[in-house]
């Protein structure tokens, strides 16, 4: 069986810089687990499907538990991922919708590293798109659902300053120096 090494996560809500954090990673020769969920809904906008989280949420979640674990098969010995399945859950029960048995009963300690980096929601970066249509406040509640989340599951959270996205990827690395590398 392949090596595995587990995700270090870089979690928040949409538009905070979670995804430009991943590419000056890449770009510094980390490999990354790129973020499934946009790819989801850029897949299912293109296709007339309504898999997304403002308009069936369980359909998203669904989508997003399966090709996660594709990606997990294909891309083993990656380095950071970009969200994780924790954030699935935490859309779920925002939304008031049921956990499926798959992501209930996932083993989050054997893919992911018990460390993680939080982006808390960015006023001065955060921008409306086709793929994230909802309010800065809808990711201010959003995130503090993700963060309890990951607290429920015994993640340690280290927050991320508001700073340029070098100093961020400077930053994250400094603290993963004595635990991950």
């Amino acid at each position: 069986m392949a090596q595995f090494i587990k995700k270090v996560i870089i979690a928040g809500s949409s538009g905070s810089g979670k995804s430009t954090i991943i590419n000056a990673l890449n770009k510094q020769g980390y490999d990354c687990f790129n973020e499934v969920s946009r790819d989801i809904i850029v897949n299912e906008q293109s296709t007339g499907g309504d898999g997304m989280p403002w308009e069936n949420v369980e359909r998203f979640a669904r989508l997003v538990f399966d090709e996660t674990i594709i990606r997990f098969k294909k891309q083993p010995l990656s380095i950071f991922s970009d969200r994780s399945l924790i954030d699935t859950m935490a859309y779920l029960e925002f939304a008031n919708k049921p956990l499926f048995d798959d992501l209930k009963n996932l083993d989050f300690n054997k893919y992911y590293h018990q460390t993680i980096f939080f982006a808390l929601p960015w006023s001065h970066i955060y921008v409306k798109d086709p793929q994230r249509p909802e309010s800065f406040e809808y990711q201010w509640e959003l995130s503090n659902k993700l963060i309890e989340y990951y607290k429920n599951h015994n993640f340690k959270i280290v927050y991320l300053p508001f700073t340029t996205v070098e100093l961020r990827v400077q930053f994250i690395i400094n603290n993963l120096k004595d635990i991950y590398f």
